[in-house]
């Protein structure tokens, strides 16, 4: 059996930095493994010079007794190799799982910040009641003034459905409006000016004002699936270590001290159960568990990007809407506070998914790398 030599790795990192909590739980992640890594490969590369050493050809023409003792203090050394490794691999892969755990709360901490955000933009006085005319003040003046006094022979209500409807109201005010014989001219270019600007954004924008609405309601229902993603993945990953409280729970407690306990006996187990030749398969049935969980986070990753990018799409796709309304610096001392804040929510959470909420980096082989231990 071959023993290479083990060289230390170093790592260095600027504190003065401050960096994204998905990349500081990498960058904690590698530097734990690391020093792992370099506590044993102090063992390996002695071990190896004892293996060198019992290899040296002084000893080929030692007595049988002799050549008997130099084997079984090979095998000695070959056994003690296999158990460091068996050790690291223990602390290595303990080191991982609550990284795993630590990675879940994270993306469940960005994932409840976001749904808060989209429910915020949902409810934000019902985005589609701005393309409306009706649910302005000075429409509605202008509407109850056309009223009074109307005639009897011309004149008709439109009743509660078609009244508030968009079209038929603007239509059916304008009509009386230029039909109203006792409106002087100077009057109704008065009304027309205090109006304009109001209907010139609701019938411009209705459409786009109620797909940002529809859109939002739709992203989220995503958002409610990916945290539903999430505390799903968390009871599946700590099942293995018997915790039980679901990760709501878990995070109303703060309860992550009694996952790190439950994660140590797990390990403390697999241990015991490797060293025993008799339940050495339950050990193994345990690491896989724990691969298992590992794999199961990473997919939920592909997911969370896949979300997070989709609803970076929508969203740009919200700002270039809201900016291709053409009357807005005209309009602008007009325009309703709703849309202004609808307006500089969204370029707000454009700026977040770029920083905040961006997609976790999957490219190349590095976070794979860090969560499988492979290299340490």
């Amino acid at each position: 059996m071959l023993i290479l030599f083990t060289p230390q790795v170093h790592f260095s990192t600027n504190s003065t930095t401050v960096i994204d909590p998905f990349e500081a739980c990498l960058i904690s992640l590698e530097e734990e493994l690391i020093a792992i890594h370099n506590s044993y490969s102090i063992k390996f590369n002695q071990l190896e010079y004892k293996y060198k050493q019992l290899q040296n050809p002084s000893f080929s023409n030692t007595t049988t007794q002799d050549k008997l003792k130099l084997i079984l203090q090979k095998e000695e050394v070959l056994d003690s190799v296999k158990f460091y490794r068996q050790l690291k691999n223990l602390e290595v892969n303990k080191v991982r799982y609550l990284k795993g755990i630590e990675i879940i709360k994270i993306l469940y901490e960005k994932s409840l910040s976001l749904d808060h955000h989209f429910t915020a933009i949902a409810a934000l006085h019902d985005v589609q009641q701005m393309a409306n005319p009706n649910n302005y003040k000075e429409f509605s003046l202008v509407r109850e003034k056309l009223s009074i006094k109307k005639s009897k022979k011309q004149g008709f209500d439109l009743g509660a459905i078609l009244g508030n409807n968009i079209y038929t109201s603007v239509i059916h005010s304008m009509l009386t409006l230029f039909n109203k014989g006792d409106i002087s001219k100077n009057d109704k270019n008065e009304i027309m000016n205090n109006i304009e600007c109001i209907l010139d954004f609701t019938l411009e924008m209705n459409n786009d004002l109620k797909t940002i609405y529809f859109e939002s309601v739709f992203l989220k229902k995503n958002s409610s699936k990916t945290i539903s993603d999430i505390e799903s993945l968390f009871s599946t990953y700590t099942e293995p270590i018997e915790y039980s409280l679901s990760l709501s729970d878990c995070r109303e407690k703060d309860d992550w001290p009694e996952i790190e306990k439950k994660a140590n006996i797990y390990v403390q187990r697999q241990r015991f159960l490797s060293e025993s030749a008799i339940n050495s398969g339950d050990a193994e049935k345990m690491e896989i568990d724990l691969e298992f969980s590992i794999e199961r986070l990473l997919q939920l990753l592909y997911s969370y990007n896949n979300y997070i990018n989709q609803s970076a799409q929508f969203y740009e796709k919200f700002a270039f809407m809201l900016d291709n309304y053409r009357e807005r610096d005209q309009c602008h001392n007009k325009l309703p506070d709703d849309y202004i804040a609808l307006k500089e929510s969204i370029e707000i959470t454009i700026e977040k998914f770029n920083n905040t909420y961006k997609p976790v980096e999957l490219n190349g082989s590095k976070m794979k790398q860090l969560l499988y231990g492979v290299g340490y």
